[in-house]
């Protein structure tokens, strides 16, 4: 009887794997080393032990069937072994960056991180509109002064990119009475919502309307997929064409975003303000003056975490571990073609 040898890249807590070999008694799981998965981010770091490395590179590309990770730089490309990428996050990027071969199949965990990630977005638009940036600024330099807060009753929400996140994002904003309308790929021409979203959420429209969604947007959210037509997406036009004192979130990726162009914006305060969970580069290195950009507030790409992440993102791989089994399809296949 085959073994079924799995590489996991990921921290994942014991009684998770436990979960994941309790599938089939022929699995057997290969953690990663930290080595490893250091070179894989920093190949010239100076505690990467580079032949150790590859050695282990060499051997999990001849062995392992199955990769459960978050990316893997481009050691997947010609791996003779490999039949299965489980990618434990919802976008793709980072693996369609260096794919493996065609036969490989690639799938995501859309939504994993959708309550989470909503919740980040909505607590950083209560704290923009209570303006807690500026009384924390204000106690640094120990002033009283008063300023002007508004509520998010009767604000618009512009989510670009209306998935998983967006549809936790639009939920969370039902309980303020805020309005959501989105921009979505497969959206219908008329702006119809989805048949399950909530009663705030206004339209949802392709992406040819995303000039007007961003002229009515009080906030708006960034959670589209990176992909070639995404990539950039918001630049200078889209700057100028946001609504005057809008904000913009971004939880998808900095690449979204023309970076220079929105310092600039910030820099020139046409554009308000700026939170955001990614960056360009990222990460953002050390004594970056984007650092010190006005009104922008950086967070190191953690909207998603929560507790114990990686276990949840096992119970959703041993179901799909099941279907590879079964020979059955896989839930949330990744198409190459449209990049996510």
């Amino acid at each position: 009887m085959d073994r079924i040898q799995i590489a996991s890249f990921l921290p994942v807590p014991e009684e998770a794997l436990e979960t994941i070999r309790a599938v089939d008694p022929r699995i057997d799981i290969h953690r990663v080393s930290q080595n490893l998965a250091r070179y894989i981010r920093e190949p010239r770091h100076p505690r990467v032990d580079s032949a150790a490395a590859l050695a282990e590179a060499r051997e999990i590309r001849s062995r392992d069937a199955i990769w459960f990770t978050f990316g893997f730089g481009d050691l997947a490309i010609g791996a003779p072994a490999l039949e299965w990428v489980a990618l434990a996050s919802a976008g793709a990027d980072q693996a369609l960056r260096f794919p493996p071969d065609e036969h490989v199949q690639i799938t995501k965990m859309p939504g994993l991180a959708a309550r989470v990630i909503a919740e980040w977005v909505l607590g950083f638009m209560l704290m923009d509109c209570k303006r807690f940036p500026q009384y924390l600024e204000q106690q640094r330099l120990a002033q009283w002064r008063s300023g002007s807060p508004v509520s998010l009753e009767g604000a618009t929400v512009g989510v670009i990119g209306y998935g998983a996140i967006g549809a936790e994002i639009a939920h969370l904003c039902q309980g303020f009475d805020a309005e959501v309308v989105g921009i979505r790929r497969r959206a219908c021409a008329d702006g119809a919502p989805p048949e399950d979203a909530p009663p705030c959420v206004r339209a949802v429209w392709p992406p040819d309307r995303l000039h007007a969604v961003l002229a009515e947007s009080d906030y708006v959210v960034l959670g589209t997929p990176l992909t070639e037509a995404t990539r950039q997406m918001i630049g200078a036009d889209e700057l100028a064409a946001m609504k005057p004192g809008a904000a913009l979130i971004n939880i998808a990726r900095g690449e979204i975003v023309n970076w220079e162009a929105m310092i600039a914006a910030l820099n020139d305060g046409s554009l308000r303000a700026c939170y955001t969970d990614v960056a360009s580069p990222e990460p953002l290195p050390d004594g970056h003056p984007d650092w010190s950009t006005p009104n922008l507030i950086v967070t190191p790409h953690n909207s998603g975490l929560q507790p114990d992440y990686f276990g949840k993102a096992a119970h959703r791989f041993a179901e799909n571990l099941r279907r590879y089994i079964d020979g059955e399809p896989l839930l949330d296949p990744v198409d190459r073609a449209a990049g996510y």
